[in-house]
């Protein structure tokens, strides 16, 4: 037998009717007294059976898992094979990146490295040999060595980007020479594909070069150079007037370990680029079976790492989420078992959270959210669907029922009318659960008591009563 939270319209019957039953009462009374008949009032016996209040609510089907998969590197998206609503399986790879421009930027990284410990390997040695001629040298012998080996540097250095700027402007040069001679070429031949392509190669190869070449300020180098080249040939001449030093420079060791630093930082460097890269290469896999709710950017998108890609909600950890006011919060507890009805088809279910804070519903009514987790998912389970819950509260075997129209009450509490030997006896009760057609008995009654099922404003406390037994009852009561 199941329950609901509110007892069954035949007790309000009685009632509501309770008028126009006194008058005839009292008629039948009446005529009864002066015919000397006695009453006739239906009864049932109180029975020993198994009883199961529910809670009965609507909600709406959500999942209980839910991820949103994040760019993992900077660059253009390059293939999205999810849409929203689409199904989709753990292991399926649904984004791709360009890795063309990716794979520029890694042996970018690369070259940047190489350079920078060539420059950090070269300051190192510098490094050390003027550690070793410090060792021969004065302290201001030392502080000379220093900074020859400074600007030694320094003007190497400048000397490399010279050279590289220098190089770049004879390329850029002779590009624009291609250029031009080919477009000479096309405008005499303009339908030539092959004269298109180079153009069109020789143009991007041109910007590539401008590109690095802006990177280098000439002018700036070359006084750059000038003065570093002068301050080099001072501490050279600083240096040939001290002959002997008797001390080590103590900076030494810490511009070392500051290369080295450096060195890391440059191998830390690379090593994250090519992470990157790798991460490019195995774009977005999916990790658990589900359905796509929301996607968030398009094919041929730039993004950057950390963009929001797209959202998956799985289908195999499922809840229904009700509410529940606060009559029927006090019979709820996480752990109760409940049947769940999705589009015509039953699932078992269990309470597994119950939302702290109430929410007003459209009527304004204090209402709690539930979840309702389901144990047996299948394909036929769909994600903001409607979904029946009956929630077992509470559930008896073997224990004292009477219908629910036979309990009365008024200021004293909980009570119903027995007929004992004919006579109508007032018994005070203790009820526990109910459903809509039984109610629970812990006090007050015994098994086989005849309990009065029709009541009138008639009956009192000792009238002598005919009873009738009601059979739907006593089958009932034996369920």
């Amino acid at each position: 037998m199941k329950s609901k939270t509110k007892k069954k319209g035949k007790k309000k019957w009685f009632i509501i009717g309770g008028i126009a039953v006194v008058a005839i009462g009292l008629v039948v009374i009446s005529n009864m007294n002066a015919q000397n008949i006695t009453l006739p009032v239906n009864v049932t016996q109180a029975l020993t059976g198994d009883i199961t209040q529910t809670v009965e609510s609507s909600g709406t089907v959500a999942t209980e898992e839910q991820k949103v998969y994040f760019a993992q590197v900077n660059g253009k998206v390059n293939s999205l094979k999810v849409t929203p609503g689409a199904n989709v399986k753990a292991g399926d790879n649904v984004v791709s990146y360009d890795l063309e421009d990716l794979e520029s930027e890694l042996k970018k990284v690369e070259l940047e490295t190489k350079a920078n410990n060539y420059g950090i390997d070269a300051t190192v040695a510098g490094l050390n040999e003027s550690q070793r001629k410090s060792s021969e040298a004065a302290a201001n012998y030392d502080e000379a060595v220093k900074y020859v080996a400074h600007y030694n540097e320094c003007v190497g250095q400048i000397n490399e980007q010279l050279a590289k700027a220098n190089e770049l402007s004879g390329q850029e040069a002779s590009l624009k020479a291609e250029i031009t001679e080919l477009e000479a070429k096309h405008m005499a031949k303009p339908n030539s594909e092959k004269l298109e392509k180079q153009l069109s190669e020789k143009k991007k190869e041109l910007k590539k070069v401008t590109k690095e070449l802006g990177k280098y300020n000439i002018t700036e180098l070359q006084s750059a150079l000038e003065v570093c080249s002068g301050d080099l040939a001072e501490y050279k001449a600083q240096k040939e007037q001290y002959e002997v030093a008797k001390e080590t420079d103590p900076t030494i060791g810490s511009q070392k370990a500051q290369q080295s630093a450096l060195k890391e930082v440059s191998r830390l460097t690379a090593e994250s680029a090519q992470q990157n890269f790798r991460k490019a290469q195995d774009g977005v896999v999916i990790d658990f079976n589900g359905i796509i709710s929301q996607v968030d950017v398009a094919e041929g998108q730039t993004v950057t790492e950390g963009t929001p890609l797209f959202t998956l909600e799985s289908l195999e950890k499922v809840k229904a989420t009700i509410s529940v006011s606060k009559y029927d919060l006090e019979k709820i507890a996480i752990g109760q078992k409940a049947k769940v009805t999705i589009n015509g088809k039953e699932y078992n279910g269990t309470l597994s959270a119950i939302n702290k804070i109430a929410q007003a519903n459209q009527s304004g009514t204090p209402m709690v959210n539930v979840d309702i987790h389901i144990e047996n998912p299948d394909d036929y389970i769909f994600l903001g669907i409607e979904a029946k819950v009956s929630l077992e509260t509470a559930k008896k075997d073997k224990t004292l029922l009477i219908p629910v129209e036979c309990v009365n009450s008024d200021m004293n509490g909980d009570f119903c009318w027995v007929v004992i030997n004919g006579i109508v006896t007032r018994k005070d009760i203790e009820t526990g659960i109910s459903t809509d057609t039984y109610m629970e008995i812990l006090s007050g009654l015994e098994e086989g008591d005849r309990v009065v099922t029709d009541m009138t404003a008639a009956l009192e406390e000792g009238m002598e009563v005919m009873p009738v037994e009601e059979e739907a009852n006593s089958a009932a009561a034996s369920e």
